[in-house]
Order: structure tokens, then sequence, then C-alpha cells
């Protein structure tokens, strides 16, 4: 069995996608290899297990595809983003609404709404925006090669790590990228009145909100607003979103600053023009043929798609919160208890009051769901204890060596001190320069990441969040190093050269 790892999520989350991946694959065209699939929850993380013959050969079957029909994969990624848009427009339909006043048939309406839009941009995407790409990097290294042939034929002097991250960039932005340049904005509007960057200097939280609505209703509004707009790009699958408090206290830091928030603001919208005229300048370089042309641009459509379809999801969990929260009170159930619920159990527990909270209870200490074309079963306690005993698991062997090898996301040459950060407990830690080290990162570590003078995961592939992320912060990255958070400690320096893909150990 092959595995890959989800921290904090819930049987709910799970259930929704890899029934797809099982159940509606087959009839979508996204390839009939997989065959059965589990799920290993233990508390809120979760591990998900392949059969390793099943699991290469989906693989291999949405590479293959994508290379030979790029045409068939941009048109799943239009749908993609799509389905996700109409995600985030159900999910604000419900954030926006008085819950209590309604009937359960009406939140039930609301929950079919949003599931239905979830289950397409959750249980289609990760076809070609993960699985076609996952561990062994199959799109990633194949277009690598396809560019790398191509800059010697016509005997370019650009590098290939330089050239392929230039060219696999979208042009679009993130959530995360517009919250930052939203963020400056208003720092700049702080910074322009000595009163309100006193109030900013001089006190805590709660306190900055109450003297700032005394004093400048817009701006506390505007303040509220990025907090509503943005607050739930933390929440991933199970909360918390960013408290009001955090963005307050990076508006104090960048007060606090050397440098006027004016001056990084220009800096960013500065560098961002730059990069796209240069993109632009060296696709006319570089003269690419229509073939490569095209497949360039899905890669630039799928790094997209990975981090906006993740993002429609969050946004979508964190509106699933405060509507499980108003199921649960008519329940007698805690959110925990929800979340424990298959995602089409949610219905019949609210209007038929079918459900058995102990077996919710012990869903969540540890629970295996096992889905197959035709079953979907959820094994508890000494039963999914017994399964996992039964199990052959694949074994990694971590060795300490001096080098480790990787794909090159974002070149650049660093040398550096490690630190290993999967967790959000684990970002203070992160000192300005550090290496930061992870399986795989996600939003909520975007805080340290931003520190880091390169990026280092085990988790691989274009598409990956650490690799989306050094993009967008230029920042040096390697993704796809074998046992990275395991072979590497906190303390120790390396040099990172993400020109070739290699960490080096330096005594």
């Amino acid at each position: 069995m092959v595995g890959a790892e989800v921290p904090q999520t819930s049987i709910f989350f799970m259930s929704v996608a890899t029934r797809y991946i099982l159940q509606e694959w087959p009839k979508l065209g996204l390839g009939a290899s997989i065959h059965k699939y589990f799920s290993y929850l233990d508390s809120n993380d979760c591990k998900m297990y392949f059969i390793r013959r099943e699991f290469d050969a989906g693989s291999d079957f949405l590479a293959r595809k994508m290379f030979q029909n790029p045409r068939w994969a941009l048109k799943l990624v239009e749908k993609i983003e799509q389905w996700s848009r109409k995600l985030m427009a159900a999910s604000n339909k419900v954030l926006k609404s008085r819950l209590d006043e309604l009937t359960d048939a009406q939140l039930v309406k609301f929950y079919i709404h949003c599931l239905q839009y979830h289950s397409l941009q959750n249980g289609v995407g990760p076809s070609v925006s993960w699985l076609a790409d996952a561990e062994k990097e199959r799109f990633t290294k194949g277009l690598w090669k396809r560019l790398d042939d191509h800059l010697r034929v016509i005997g370019s002097p650009h590098g290939i790590a330089d050239a392929f991250s230039v060219l696999t960039t979208p042009q679009k932005d993130s959530f995360v990228a517009q919250e930052e340049r939203d963020f400056l904005a208003i720092a700049v509007l702080l910074h322009r009145k000595p009163r309100i960057r006193k109030i900013f200097r001089s006190s805590t939280g709660p306190t900055i909100l109450k003297k700032l609505r005394l004093v400048n209703t817009k701006l506390y509004h505007r303040i509220q607003h990025h907090h509503t707009r943005y607050c739930w790009l933390a929440y991933q699958y199970r909360g918390p979103a960013t408290p009001i408090e955090e963005y307050l206290g990076r508006w104090q830091e960048a007060l606090k600053g050397r440098v006027n928030p004016q001056k990084l603001l220009d800096k960013l919208v500065h560098d961002r023009k730059g990069f796209l005229a240069h993109q632009r300048r060296l696709v006319r370089q570089l003269k690419l043929p229509a073939d490569l042309t095209r497949l360039l641009l899905l890669a630039q459509r799928l790094v997209f798609i990975k981090g906006f379809r993740k993002e429609a999801v969050y946004h979508g969990m964190y509106a699933y919160d405060p509507l499980f929260r108003e199921m649960g009170r008519r329940l007698g159930l805690t959110i925990a208890q929800l979340w424990a619920m298959k995602a089409q159990e949610i219905v019949p527990a609210l209007l038929k009051r079918e459900f058995n909270a102990d077996e919710l209870n012990e869903r969540q200490k540890i629970a295996v769901e096992f889905i197959d074309r035709t079953h979907d079963t959820i094994l508890t306690g000494k039963k999914a204890k017994v399964f996992l005993k039964n199990i052959t698991f694949e074994k990694a062997h971590p060795k300490a060596v001096r080098e480790l090898s990787g794909t090159p996301a974002c070149p650049g040459r660093v040398v550096g001190i490690v630190r290993i950060v999967n967790i959000p407990q684990e970002m203070q830690k992160m000192k300005p320069g550090d290496i930061l080290v992870a399986h795989n990162t996600n939003p909520n570590l975007v805080p340290a990441m931003k520190k880091a003078g390169a990026l280092i995961s085990e988790a691989g592939g274009l598409t990956c969040h650490t690799a989306i992320v050094a993009r967008e912060l230029r920042i040096p990255c390697i993704v796809g190093v074998p046992g990275a958070d395991k072979v590497l400690k906190d303390g120790d320096k390396v040099e990172v050269d993400a020109n070739e893909g290699i960490v080096r150990r330096i005594k």
C-alpha cells in the first residue's frame, strides 16, 4: 500500500473526494485502475492508502492522457474552476443566512447545494491536479524534459530551472497573493494618519478596534471587511479561521517597521508586473512550438487550479462550520460528531434523526473508511486495528546522507539552517533566512514560509502547495525530496541548490 498524509481533516471531508475516485472516475474517463482504497483516521489526522500497482497505473493513465490531449485537460480544468466558483457562491449564501431561523428542510437544501459543487470540484479535481503528478511527478518531469530538449535544440542561454519556473507560473493571482496586496493597501492608509499609527503602536488587539471605531469608522469597517474576506484561508478542513487579532498584529508590525508600507506595496505591484513582462519576453525569445506552448499553458492552469480548488474547499469547509453547528444544536451533537459522519449520512441524520452518537464518538478516536466500486464501510475500535494489522504497508527507510535531491520549483542557491515545520505550532522556530523543511506545506504555514531563505518539501510536483507559494514569493525551492522532513533535522546547516535540485549538508 502507498500512502499520502492529510493533516487536520475528518471523515466527512475524506468521504467526499474518495468515493468519487473509486466510483465516478471510471464513468468520466479519468481512469478505472483504482479499485480499492482506505483512509486511516487517527484523531484529526488522516493517511490515504492505495494499492501501489493501482495507484501507479492511475497516475500513468492520467499523465499520458494529458500529454496526448492537453486540450481535454484544459477543458477539464476550466470545469473545475467553474465548480469551485459555484461552491464559493453557495457557501457565501450559507454564511450570509440566519441559519437558526430556517427549517430542517431548508438547512438540508443549503447543504445539498454546497455538497453538489464540493463533490464535483474536489472529487474530479484531484485527477489532473494531483494524481497525474503525485509522488513520481510524471507530468512535471515529462514537461521538464520536453522544455529542456527544446532549450538545447535552439541553443538557449536560459537555464532549465529558471525557464521552467517562469513559464509554469500562473498569470492569475491566488487569494493568498490578493490578501497580501490588500493588507498592504490598508497598511498604507493606516500609516498616513499619525493618530491611528499611535493607536496601533501603543494598544493591543481589542483596544485597537475600540479606539479605531471611535476615531475612523471607515478604516474600522475596512479592517473588518478584510478579516471577513480572507480569514477562512487558514480554516482548511477543520478550522479555526484566522482571528482578527492576528491581522491587527501584522498591521502593528508593518507600522513599526522601518520601510514605509507604500514602498512595500509599490514593490509588490512592480515585481508582479515585471515578472509577467519577463514571462512574455521569454515566450517570444524561446520560439516555443505549438505543442509545447499548449503543455506549458496547461501547466500554468494546473498550478492555478490546484491552489484555487483548495481555496474554494477551505471556504466551503468554513461555511459548513456554522451550518453543522446549527444542525448539531438541533440533534444534540457536537460539530466534531458531525465531522465524523460521511457526507451521505448528514441528510438522514437531520431529517430522520438516523445516527448513533456512540459510534460517532468512536470514529473520532480511530477509524478506517474502506471504499471500493460498490461499498463504503467505516470500521472503528478493534475492527479498525485488526484491519490495519492485516495490511502490508510500504516502509520508508530514510538514511543519514550528505546529499538529497528533488525537483527545482523556483531557482536560486541559498545556505541556511534547517527548521522542520509541519504544523502551525512549529512556526515559532523560524527566523528570517532559515530553510523551511516540511512533508508538505499548507496555507497555515505561509507566515513562516515568507521568512524562509529556501523551501524544501517531500511532496512534489509543480502543483504541490510548497511549489505554488515558492513561485509567488520567488523563494528558492526544491520539492519531491524523499524523506526531507525525516532525514534533515532542526539545526542542520545546508546548501540549497534550487537550480540543480540538490540539498547538501554542510558540516
